[in-house]
């Protein structure tokens, strides 16, 4: 039942994706909304427009290699891992501030890229 596990995986990935997406535009639409009274605030919502930016198209993404398409699910890969490198060193260096359920997103777009990279389904080469 090799298509039976392959399948599992691709459905554990696109959930991991999708509920990473919609963590990303909550948390990026709560930093785009809150009201701070010093001169970080501009940046902090900057941050987050950008953020629920960036999770609607990996939504947008995983719902389309969904579908089997190879483009797209090497598209959301790529997404995926831009965005974990960005916020990661956003946050890392404090370059401006993070929201939490942001930072746990990553995790979730770094689980559903390791499980979408690995060639499991039958004529797929892991392009």
């Amino acid at each position: 039942m090799p298509s039976s596990s392959a399948s599992r995986r691709a459905t554990i990935a696109f959930s991991c994706w999708l509920v990473g997406a919609v963590l990303l535009i909550v948390g990026g639409l709560i930093a785009a909304s809150a009201s701070w009274p010093s001169a970080e605030s501009a940046l902090f919502r900057s941050v987050g427009v950008l953020t629920a930016l960036a999770g609607a198209g990996m939504a947008f993404l995983a719902g389309r290699s969904r579908s089997g398409d190879a483009r797209y699910r090497r598209a959301a890969i790529a997404l995926s891992m831009a965005i974990v490198v960005v916020i990661a060193l956003i946050a890392a260096f404090s370059l401006a501030p993070v929201h939490i359920l942001t930072l746990l997103a990553l995790l979730l777009l770094i689980a559903g890229t390791g499980l979408s990279a690995v060639p499991g389904r039958r004529g797929d080469d892991g392009e």
